[in-house]
């Protein structure tokens, strides 16, 4: 049987000792269990082992892992969203990772100011302006972040 106290103890150990090498404190520091593909069940056992966040990147698994859990811990979208899935998303979720275009932060605001939700998100740059990885391009960071309204909380 899986020892999920174990491992996420080994886990936690394995921060507090590279926040110690680089003069942090392991409280600044939150570990998010990816749920993806795990059963409700075993999800359930990590958050009664101390599991403090949850990260899905796929918003129809959410629904009905959120559905069944509910909200004992945050929820994170980790990886990119489309568009069209921003109104289910700010109902799952308390964090969005990787909004890299104006068109999603503004889809996003959108559905969560009808929903009466605010919802913190993590703006993806490719500071490398590389084609071939996600994010917003630096020049128009700026352009990305002068959306954000009350109900968007921009972390960073």
């Amino acid at each position: 049987m899986l020892d999920i106290r174990g491992n996420l103890a080994a886990v936690q150990d394995a921060v507090t000792r590279a926040c110690e090498r680089s003069s942090r404190k392991p409280g600044d520091v939150l570990v998010i269990a990816v749920s993806k593909t795990v059963e409700v069940e075993r999800i359930a056992r990590a958050i009664e082992a101390g599991v403090k966040a949850l990260g899905e990147n796929r918003v129809q698994e959410a629904k009905e892992k959120v559905a069944a859990l509910g909200r004992q811990v945050p929820w994170h979208l980790i990886g990119s969203l489309q568009t069209n899935k921003a109104k289910d998303a700010v109902q799952l979720f308390d964090w969005i990772h990787s909004v890299d275009r104006e068109e999603l932060a503004r889809e996003l605001d959108r559905r969560a100011q009808g929903h009466g939700r605010r919802v913190s998100v993590l703006v993806q740059v490719n500071v490398g302006e590389e084609p071939q990885k996600g994010g917003v391009h630096p020049d128009a960071l700026k352009l990305l972040l002068g959306h954000r309204t009350c109900s968007a909380r921009f972390a960073g």
